[in-house]
Formats: structure tokens, C-alpha cells, sequence
């Protein structure tokens, strides 16, 4: 497994459309690797990342958040908050994003996004992702996988704000749950990897609505009230589907005529007729 210097996180964009009868689906493919990336929490203009969709700039900003930041030993736990890194992993012939944190070793693969310790309390690696319009996330890939947890293996959120997000504020995934937007929290499975991609795949198949803010990580215990069993999974992100709505205005429609106003002009259209006849006898 080969450390990267520089990003190649792919991003696959859906763009959908009112339902009309010629609407078409628009795709687009957006590759941090050959564009740069700036972890910031706040995207714009400024730092370039962006995707362009029917000449619309759409700005991305990645960051990596865990709860394991200053832990400085087992007996010491440390919920707050912390930014880690991002770093880019070659594996299978792909490149996969993972999280350098304090739970971080060279012994293991403690670079990847994981729930590994402390039996699914307390650490949780996850990536947060800006966008300037409101996304909808459809699913993501993984270059590499360690682990299983049945259904629950990847967690999924949009946020309506993201103030938790600093390092004045000591927040927990606890407080940050208190911003998470209706139809935007699920958990997932991930399947097995694709011969003809070297990629693992998870589709966010219950997500029915969208944020500009959205949370991507290892299955996060804090978020789900229904967990029932747990065992630690580790990835390494490498691409996102998400759709947005494209602005479209359907032509008006024509202005209906009452059945009163057409016979009216009916017999108006008859006694003009009846009259030109008249005169010629």
C-alpha cells in the first residue's frame, strides 16, 4: 500500500431534472487528483475545487473529523472533536482517501475512515463535505475495506449547519447529531469488490432529501438509536454519487377558454355572417 502525496478523490455527479417528457439525466465526473484539493470546511471560488454541471459551479470543500483526536492513551478517552488529515492510499490499482488522526500507527491501518476502538462508543472517524447547492448523495466506492458489520457498515448524514465544526467549540458527535436534516440519515452496507473496478460499492438507497452538508464515515453508533450489534469496519474513500435538482421552468400553460366565452364567440362569428348575407340581397 503506497502513501500519496496528492488527491485523487473522484466525485460521480447525477444531475436530475423536473419530470417532463423529454428530460434527460446530465453525468458528470470530477477528479480532485488532477484538479488539487484544500481541506476547508467552507468551499469557494478561492481554493478551486468545484464541479461544473450545465455550466453551473458547484464548489466542494473535505475535511476529516474523529473523536479520537488527542487520545493519548486507553485509559484516557477523548470525545471532543478533532480535524485529522487526509491522505491519499493506492490500493488494487485505485486510490482511496483515509484519516490520519490520533489513533493513527504505522503498525496497522489506522489510516483509514474506522469505528476500530472502544467497541463503538467512542471512535469514529468520518469526512465532512461542503457544498455550495443543496446535494443529494446517492452512493460512494471504496478502494480498500477491513471489517464487517452486516448492514451498518457506513454511516451517512446532511446537516443543516456546520458551527460543531471548530476549534473553539469542544462538540461531539452527540451535539453534532442535534443538526442532522430530516431524510438525510442513513446506514449502510458495503458490498464486495467489483472485479471489473477493484472498487467496493454502498448505495444510500433510504436518503430522501438533500444538504449542503454532509457527513460520510464509519459506521457512527451515536446516530443510531436501533443499534443492536457491532463490529469495527475501516475504509478508504474514493468516490461520491450525489444528484442535485436542476432548475428548469416548464413553458406556462395555455389560458383555458370557458365553455360560455367559446359559444359567445361562436354566435357573434354567426350573426356577422348573417348580416354580410343580408346586405348582398
Amino acid at each position: 500500500m503506497k502513501g500519496l502525496t496528492s488527491f485523487a478523490f473522484s466525485v460521480a455527479v447525477l444531475l436530475t431534472g423536473n419530470v417532463l417528457a423529454d428530460d434527460s439525466l446530465s453525468e458528470a465526473t470530477y477528479s480532485l487528483f488532477e484538479n488539487g484539493i484544500t481541506q476547508t470546511l467552507t468551499p469557494s471560488a478561492s481554493h478551486g475545487s468545484l464541479i461544473n454541471i450545465d455550466g453551473t459551479d458547484v464548489y466542494v470543500g473535505i475535511t476529516a473529523w474523529s473523536d479520537t483526536g488527542n487520545l493519548s492513551s486507553s485509559s484516557s478517552k477523548d470525545t471532543k472533536l478533532d480535524q485529522g488529515d487526509i491522505k491519499g492510499w493506492s490500493s488494487y490499482g485505485n486510490v482511496g482517501y483515509g484519516i490520519l488522526n490520533g489513533d493513527y500507527s504505522w503498525g496497522g491501518d489506522s489510516h483509514s475512515a474506522d469505528n476500530y476502538n472502544d467497541d463503538g462508543k467512542d471512535d469514529f472517524d468520518m469526512f465532512l463535505l461542503s457544498f455550495s447547492e443543496d446535494v443529494t448523495l446517492q452512493g460512494s466506492s471504496f478502494s480498500w475495506v477491513n471489517g464487517n458489520n452486516g448492514t451498518k457498515e457506513v454511516t451517512v448524514a446532511g446537516l443543516s449547519d456546520i458551527n460543531s465544526f471548530s476549534d473553539s467549540v469542544e462538540s461531539t458527535w452527540a451535539s453534532v447529531s442535534s443538526s442532522i436534516v430530516a431524510g438525510t440519515l442513513g446506514h449502510f452496507g458495503i458490498g464486495s469488490r467489483d472485479s471489473s473496478t477493484n472498487l467496493y460499492e454502498s448505495k444510500f438507497t433510504t436518503l430522501t432529501n438533500s444538504a449542503k452538508y454532509w457527513l460520510v464515515g464509519a459506521y457512527n453508533t451515536v446516530f443510531d438509536d436501533s443499534s443492536s450489534t457491532y463490529h469495527g469496519v475501516g475504509f478508504k474513500l474514493s468516490s461520491l454519487d450525489l444528484a442535485i435538482q436542476k432548475s428548469t421552468t416548464p413553458p406556462p400553460a395555455p389560458t383555458p377558454v370557458s365553455e360560455p366565452g367559446a359559444l359567445a364567440l361562436m354566435s357573434i362569428g354567426l350573426g356577422l355572417l348573417a348580416y354580410r348575407r343580408k346586405r348582398r340581397v
